[in-house]
């Protein structure tokens, strides 16, 4: 059995605890404050002390996983337009709620960038994940 094969044969709930785990560590990583504190987290920490340039590459990477995770959860859906369809959606609300929501977080900030950025993962990742699954 190849590593493909071995993939697809993860019973269908393991890929959405796996998929959905992978989308709260992007949500507790977006909303973790982004300016030190004497009580931060290591997330905080991470944030402050990541250079800028770094947690752009860092957007494109984390989204490109996301997509290619929807399109594993998601393999049940037959159609692959739908499917992509569908993994693009999901991959892109999450990113532009949580720019949002970063306008909110202290230390944090929203961003149009981000968001193109984020996109551009998903667009990687379902590339990948069309012709890896």
């Amino acid at each position: 059995m190849s590593q493909l094969d071995a993939l697809l044969s993860v019973p269908v709930a393991y890929r959405w605890i796996v998929t959905l785990a992978f989308v709260g560590v992007i949500i507790g990583l977006s909303v973790t404050p982004g300016v030190e504190r004497p009580d931060d987290t290591l997330f905080s920490w991470l944030y402050a002390n990541t250079a800028p340039p770094v947690q752009k590459v860092l957007h494109v990477v984390t989204y490109a996983i996301l997509a290619s995770l929807w399109m594993w959860a998601l393999a049940g859906i037959e159609s692959l337009p739908r499917r992509i369809a569908l993994a693009f959606v999901l991959a892109v609300v999450l990113g532009v709620a949580l720019e949002w929501y970063q306008t909110t977080v202290p230390g944090r900030y929203g961003s149009i960038f981000d968001i193109l950025l984020n996109t551009l993962g998903v667009v990687a990742g379902l590339v990948v994940a069309v012709f890896l699954l």
